[in-house]
């Protein structure tokens, strides 16, 4: 028999021996494996209410060099789960693809490996009910100068039609035609708009880059429009609609080239307007101090877009919760 090589050996067996070396008063430690610092936070903010006496999460990257991080780094250790290695990524199309493909069936059929249904974290962080506070928290000003709520649902309805063709795409595992990198070029914002405007040339460009490339692949690739046509009911009992398709986009393009494309430019207006009001105080004093208080108190969106954690009414939030409230309930079951 060969020997097993260090990978193998850090299995969940492994990590319970570990934890059985702690005080017999220390809580039962779980090792969880992430994708990228920014993982330990999130997932740190998900696992910490499921923390008990008899439980903790030791949340980290995988052990294997302080380079090799992703996805793909996670799932080297797939083999290796158990009650006490348990590994959380992004489900990037994987929840959307469900049994179609190698990967997407050992994330949606693993109990220890957990997923985000949504593309990536930062979908989470970009969840339009949450987008008002974050704008009210960054600049002090309540002002809703744009429903945001509203903006993600317009942008989704826009770019739904091309998502359901890159959906088609990827179930076909076809990354030459049409891949996950060209849908998210052609869907992002490429400039930052006029609030007062409610963006409308920035939705006109959007509207039109959509059509013609709908146009393109219609051409191009005739059967493939009925098989478009019917993913709209497959993915639909998954909970994709029109009106929420950015959760499922590609997470980095949603923050970095949509949500901050729109939240820059309100964010600018509502900091004017509150110095602005500043600025009508007459006392120069008054109004010195005044500024400094603004200005010590403001951040900027961005920190606290890259921050929020206010989106616990997501429903897909909630798919997240009942896999962890299994897990959960199956470890103290097993260790009991």
């Amino acid at each position: 028999m060969e020997p097993k090589t260090l990978l193998e050996n850090l299995n969940s067996n492994y990590f319970e021996a570990v934890s059985a070396l702690q005080p017999q008063d220390s809580s039962d430690r779980v090792t969880v494996y992430v994708e990228s610092d920014e993982d330990i936070a999130f997932w740190h903010h998900i696992l910490k209410p499921y923390e008990r006496n008899t439980i903790s999460f030791d949340i980290q990257l995988p052990i294997q060099n302080n380079f090799e991080k992703g996805k793909l780094a996670v799932l080297k250790f797939k083999e290796n789960v158990g009650t006490h290695l348990i590994l959380c990524v992004d489900s990037d199309y994987d929840y959307l693809l469900q049994q179609t493909t190698e990967t997407s069936q050992l994330i949606n059929g693993n109990p220890f490996i957990f997923q985000t249904y949504t593309y990536s974290i930062e979908n989470y962080l970009c969840y339009n009910e949450s987008l008002h506070s974050l704008c009210v928290q960054a600049t002090k000003n309540n002002n809703p100068v744009i429903d945001l709520v509203e903006l993600l649902k317009l942008y989704s309805k826009i770019v739904y039609p091309l998502f359901l063709w890159s959906v088609y795409f990827a179930l076909k595992e076809d990354t030459i035609s049409f891949s996950i990198s060209d849908f998210s070029e052609i869907i992002k914002i490429l400039t930052e708009g006029k609030v007062d405007e409610q963006f409308k040339d920035e939705f006109i460009e959007l509207r039109d880059r959509v059509e013609a490339k709908i146009n393109q692949l219609e051409t191009q690739f005739l059967d493939g429009k009925i098989e478009v046509e019917s993913l709209k009911n497959r993915l639909g009992l998954l909970g994709i609609e029109k009106e929420n398709t950015y959760l499922f986009i590609q997470g980095h393009t949603l923050k970095d080239n949509v949500v901050l494309m729109f939240l820059k430019p309100i964010e600018r207006v509502l900091k004017k307007v509150k110095r602005d009001e500043i600025n009508e105080i007459e006392d120069g004093q008054i109004k010195e101090n005044a500024h400094n208080q603004f200005n010590n108190q403001i951040q900027s969106v961005t920190s606290v877009l890259n921050a929020n954690t206010e989106f616990k009414s997501c429903f897909l939030f909630n798919k997240i919760k009942e896999d962890l409230g299994e897990y959960v309930n199956k470890f103290h079951s097993t260790i009991i």
